[in-house]
């Protein structure tokens, strides 16, 4: 007997609002959607209003790049909710007013470039306790680390500084302690010191933006002294990247490293299932104020590459988790 597809989505939501968001009724829901993504934000408020919670559905303008500033008045909803989740295009994980947020003590969901399809899709029921308990072990490594190096089989090699750097690992879910969560997204994430990392990156899996995604051929990213210094590649894809990255210093600095867990996420250009697959590592450019780092932007971008091995102070580790 076939599965009514309303109803796989319907408990899609739920997984993600009373199980990874740990929303109790008794709690207010702040909902954040944008003019493209609003029938997603409708079907999270519905939800939520059937289980009788109090919801707000903010709707605003789509963002232009990820972690920019937030409209008026939206930062006070939030804080004035026990949760919010944003279904916005763009991620606002990083923008200042959510940061704030974040530091009042407010659980919050980033759900950026979301989808129906991706309601329904394995890498949501994920066992994410028993993942996030392997990306804490990396994140106790890196914390502890002074030095990163990361060589693949695809032709990356690079050296990152991570000394007196805390890293943060993300389960995907939230709670009391874990104010910021990304499902399907589990990984382990630092942010390097922003002058030293020095090398090459060979970019074989996703760039996650609206014009780029999968990647069928590598881009060639050159790093010196933390900053980009030349892009290789597809002529169309290094078009777009120079617009984002040309005459604006900041957004140039590599401000993370991350790895990620998610054995049921398969790569496909979507933000949030390939930085959390398991047997990709991803590097992240521009703001890292979120993660502990100095770089203060209104820009963030992932390049995702396939790797599961990594030195941290000379000793190798191989990532074996998961079924991928």
């Amino acid at each position: 007997m076939k599965t009514n597809p309303n109803v796989n989505l319907i408990n899609g939501v739920k997984i993600i609002l009373f199980q990874l968001g740990n929303l109790k009724k008794s709690e207010s829901l702040c909902i954040i959607s944008d003019t493209n993504t609003k029938n997603l934000g409708e079907l999270f408020e519905n939800v939520s209003r059937k289980m009788k919670v109090k919801t707000t559905h903010k709707i605003i303008k789509p963002l232009t790049n990820h972690g920019q500033n937030l409209p008026i008045g939206l930062e006070e909803t939030m804080k004035n909710s026990g949760l919010s989740v944003a279904l916005t295009n763009k991620s606002i994980a990083h923008s200042p007013q959510r940061i704030r947020v974040g530091l009042s003590g407010k659980r919050f969901l980033s759900l950026p470039d979301y989808s129906f399809n991706l309601l329904k899709h394995p890498a949501i029921k994920a066992d994410y306790k028993i993942l996030a308990e392997k990306a804490k072990k990396m994140s106790n490594i890196l914390t502890k680390g002074n030095s990163v190096h990361i060589i693949t089989s695809n032709g990356t090699d690079l050296n990152l500084e991570i000394s007196n750097r805390n890293s943060n690992y993300a389960p995907g879910f939230v709670n009391n302690d874990i104010l910021l969560g990304s499902p399907p997204d589990i990984e382990t994430n630092i942010a390097p010191l922003e002058t030293k990392t020095n090398g090459k990156i060979v970019v074989d899996g996703s760039i996650p933006h609206a014009k780029i995604g999968k990647l069928e051929s590598p881009i060639i990213l050159t790093i010196k002294n933390g900053k980009i210094v030349k892009f290789e590649g597809n002529k169309k894809i290094i078009s777009v990247l120079e617009k984002l990255f040309t005459h604006k210093p900041k957004n140039k600095i590599l401000g993370e490293f991350g790895l990620g867990f998610n054995n049921k996420a398969k790569l496909c250009g979507i933000m949030l299932l390939d930085e959390g697959c398991f047997g990709t590592f991803h590097f992240g450019f521009g703001s890292n104020i979120l993660l502990g780092g100095i770089n203060k932007s209104d820009f963030h971008l992932d390049f995702v590459i396939h790797a599961n091995e990594l030195s941290v102070d000379g000793k190798i580790i191989n990532l074996k988790y998961g079924n991928n």
